[in-house]
C-alpha cells in the first residue's frame, strides 16, 4: 500500500514519526515492504517542522501522479484559521478523494475539514481544538480527544500520542488483529 505522510511547514514530527514507525513494524513483520511510505512536501527538500528540525521531503505534491491508498495528514502547532497551508487543503481536495483511507493526527483535522473531506462526518481532535473545528466547520461532527476515530474512509487521532492507535488501526485493518497486537506490543508496551 502506498502512503503518503504529508510534510509542510511547521507540521509536528510525532505526529509523522510514530505512524511511520508503526507501518516500519508492521514491514518487518511481513518481511518484506506492504507499506511502501512516502514523504511528501511542497517541493522537493527540506521541510521545517514546529520543532526546528528539517526533514527532507524527497516528493513534491504537486509532482506525485499515482494515488496513494493511505494518506497521513499531520498536525501542527500553528495551524491557523483561514488560508493558512492553501496549496495542502487544494491537493487533499483532489488526491483525498481518490484515497482508499484519509487519516488525520491531532488538529491536521482541521486541513481534512478545509478540503471539504469531512462534510457529514465524524472526526476527533484534542479538546483544546475541538470548539473551534466545529464553529470554523459546521458541517463537521466533532467528537473530542478519542484516542481513534473512524467515520468510512475518513480516520482521525485525538492527539499526537495517538497517531500511533490510528496507525495500529489502519494495520489492524489490513493484516489483522495479531500483527497489530504484535506492534502495540513492540512500541507502546515499557521495557519491551
Amino acid at each position: 500500500m502506498r502512503v503518503a505522510m504529508m510534510l509542510y511547514a511547521g507540521f509536528q514530527l510525532l505526529d509523522v514519526t510514530g505512524p511511520m514507525d508503526v507501518f516500519h513494524q508492521a514491514n518487518r513483520l511481513c518481511g518484506g515492504t506492504f507499506y511502501e511510505q512516502h514523504l511528501v512536501g511542497p517541493s522537493p527538500g527540506s521541510v521545517v517542522c514546529s520543532n526546528g528540525a528539517a526533514v527532507r521531503a524527497p516528493e513534491c505534491r504537486l509532482d506525485v501522479h499515482t494515488p496513494f491508498d493511505i494518506i497521513v495528514v499531520p498536525g501542527s502547532p500553528d495551524i491557523g484559521a483561514g488560508g493558512h497551508h492553501q496549496e495542502l487543503v487544494d491537493w487533499l481536495s483532489d488526491a483525498g478523494r481518490h484515497t482508499q483511507k484519509l487519516a488525520s493526527v491531532c488538529n491536521g483535522a482541521f486541513l481534512v475539514a478545509r478540503a471539504g473531506l469531512a462534510d457529514h462526518r465524524w472526526l476527533t481532535t484534542p479538546l483544546r481544538y475541538a470548539q473551534r473545528l466545529a464553529a470554523e466547520h459546521p458541517s463537521v461532527h466533532v467528537l473530542p480527544n478519542l484516542s481513534c476515530l473512524k467515520d468510512g474512509n475518513v480516520y482521525s487521532a485525538g492527539g499526537a500520542s495517538a497517531g500511533i492507535r490510528l496507525a495500529l488501526a489502519l494495520v489492524r485493518e489490513d493484516l489483522g488483529e495479531q500483527v497489530g497486537r504484535s506492534i502495540a506490543e513492540r512500541l507502546l508496551t515499557p521495557n519491551h
